[in-house]
């Protein structure tokens, strides 16, 4: 009898010790609703923390043991074409992007696309960061937290605590706030080479009056559907990097000018970005006239705004009785940001370059304006209709702090607040085991430049 008294005692005593070891691992590697990704395997350990945290809630770690892309993340409901703003602390210990890429580290961003919050790297006690975006036509989002970034490397260990999410209200407004930026110096590498290139007062005053020009020409040619404010700030400290690839060769890419503007472009809160520089073109480095060149570059993404690039070619941009539209190629290169912004929210647009299928062409001396006055008004004759830029693309500008003076706070990315929500977690984590691999998360070619 005894025995089996004993028995049962050492019976539950076992149970007890299993159901707390089993305990303080779910309490250590619950990710509650959010769905754990690795670009590789075997590099990084995920885990929630007791002892390093912000608040009473046990933060969220990522540590990658070796160069990886990590992240959690979480599928929520949104409304379309409206902004949201994630806020979360966060702490770094050794965090260094690949080949000291800046723009790999402690970061926000949407799973499956280019935009992401500023980015942490180094060693940082508790830091808030913020991210903004537009849902566009999306009902559902992946909002991720993550240690690396899209087709970006980084090794270290990130915190992430007090993740909050709020919905604003989208600012309806047809003025746009550019920021200009010329950077004076360029110590760059080129085809093997290393030199210098810096910008003459001519060039930066070119920019200037074109810029001048292209606040007006917006408005005209928009048929007052669109404004411009403007603000040009000048860049002493030297670019340093360039990006590089097949089919535009050298040019200048959001990780090249990260630290050199970043903090202007958060503080201005600017909708789009130009750099423009002096490079040289390509050919008369190599003296191969069969390689691709440009005056201007568009498409591009700079923490989910548009950004292009200028080549600031004097001649080319002063006008005269030969050039009646010099400021056309900063033109040119927002436009590319309206049409890939009208495709994001859902809208079927002609592609920039399509100007000959529509029978518009290359003037001599006032170059593509009739086809951009078309193209912004919607109204390029088809056999079917009128096509063009949609003129509600003219109030869909990038989420910015002012869209949520007004904000309703949402619980989409709040913890469990008892216990059925904490099961819930569980439950939803095992039938994620499913459905996909932890490895499983969208990172995303970029789109790359357009002339």
């Amino acid at each position: 009898m005894n025995n089996k008294k004993t028995r049962n005692i050492l019976s539950n005593i076992f149970v007890i010790v299993i159901v707390i070891i089993a305990f303080f691992i779910y309490r250590k590697y619950d990710y509650n609703f959010y769905t754990k990704g690795v670009l590789e395997k075997g590099k990084t350990v995920f885990s929630r923390d007791s002892g390093i945290k912000y608040s009473k809630e046990r933060s969220y770690k990522i540590e990658n043991k070796s160069l990886n892309d990590a992240m959690f993340y979480k599928e929520i409901s949104v409304r379309e074409n409206t902004p949201y703003r994630v806020t979360c602390m966060v702490k770094t210990k050794n965090v260094i992007g690949d080949e000291n890429n800046v723009l790999a580290g402690a970061q926000i961003c949407l799973n499956g696309t280019e935009e992401h919050s500023s980015v942490l790297q180094g060693d940082n006690d508790w830091t808030k960061v913020e991210f903004y975006f537009n849902s566009k036509c999306n009902d559902k989002v992946e909002i991720g937290f993550r240690l690396g970034g899209n087709l970006q490397n980084a090794s270290g260990t990130a915190w992430f605590s007090d993740l909050k999410l709020e919905e604003g209200a989208q600012d309806d407004s047809n003025t746009w706030n550019f920021g200009c930026f010329l950077i004076d110096y360029a110590n760059v590498e080129i085809n093997g080479k290393q030199d210098n290139y810096a910008m003459t007062i001519q060039d930066k005053q070119v920019a200037e009056l074109n810029m001048k020009r292209l606040q007006n020409s917006i408005k005209n040619m928009s048929n007052n559907q669109m404004n411009i404010e403007y603000e040009i700030i000048e860049i002493t400290e030297p670019l340093t990097t360039l990006t590089y690839d097949d089919v535009n060769g050298y040019y200048i890419g959001e990780k090249d000018v990260y630290k050199l503007i970043d903090s202007y472009v958060q503080e201005k809160e600017f909708d789009h970005v130009f750099v423009c520089t002096n490079l040289p073109l390509e050919s008369e480095l190599t003296k191969n006239e069969e390689i691709c060149e440009w005056i201007g570059l568009g498409n591009m993404i700079y923490i989910g705004k548009g950004f292009s690039n200028i080549r600031i070619i004097t001649n080319d941009y002063i006008y005269s009785n030969s050039n009646t539209f010099p400021e056309e190629v900063f033109l040119h290169e927002f436009l590319h940001t309206l049409e890939r912004n009208a495709k994001e929210y859902g809208y079927t647009v002609p592609a920039l370059h399509d100007y000959e299928e529509y029978n518009y062409t290359n003037d001599r001396y006032d170059g593509l304006r009739k086809w951009y006055i078309a193209y912004m008004n919607g109204t390029i004759q088809t056999d079917e209709g009128y096509i063009g830029l949609p003129s509600e693309i003219y109030t869909l500008k990038p989420a910015k702090s002012t869209d949520f003076v007004y904000s309703n706070k949402l619980n989409k990315l709040d913890e469990p607040k008892n216990i059925i929500e904490g099961i819930n977690s569980v439950i939803y984590k095992i039938k994620r085991l499913f459905v996909t691999k932890t490895s499983d998360f969208n990172v995303v070619t970029s789109e790359g430049a357009s002339e």
